[in-house]
């Protein structure tokens, strides 16, 4: 992993290499490039597997389904909020049949060639997820 930044900017570049994960690499990322809040601009790359997850129902909350999708995967595209260092970041895949799967990234989606991301950091917002109902969805707040 190579972390990149133009500090007068408030950019921070990341590229991955093969083998790395691309969501436990944003969360270290995060750590050490002390990032607590910002905006995930932008993401491309390739998988050799994925793990998403979107809504199932119209209930509230919502029930989850997990996908696990091998690769070769695409990405196409990837953004998110970072709050508490923590990532929340939303997936758009191609598959070698040209299959398009989009949903909420999880752990375990391995680089295949490389990832490029961009990330602007919030010097002065601090954000923070809390839970607003019993539900425990995690809600966007400011600290």
């Amino acid at each position: 992993m190579e972390i990149l930044e133009d500090t007068e900017a408030g950019i921070v570049v990341v590229a991955l290499r093969p083998g790395e994960l691309l969501l436990e690499s944003l969360v270290e990322v995060a750590r050490r490039a002390d990032i607590h809040s910002g905006i995930v601009l932008s993401g491309i790359g390739s998988l050799t597997k994925a793990r998403i997850h979107t809504v199932s129902s119209n209930d509230y909350p919502p029930e989850n389904e997990f996908i696990d999708l091998p690769g070769p995967l695409e990405v196409v595209q990837f953004g998110g909020i970072i709050a508490s260092y923590e990532p929340h970041v939303h997936i758009s895949l191609w598959d070698r049949e040209k299959r398009f799967h989009g949903g909420h990234l999880e752990e375990g989606c391995e680089v295949l060639a490389l990832s490029e991301i961009s990330i602007r950091r919030l010097p002065r917002l601090r954000l923070k997820r809390r839970p607003i109902d019993e539900t425990g969805i995690m809600f966007l707040g400011a600290e």
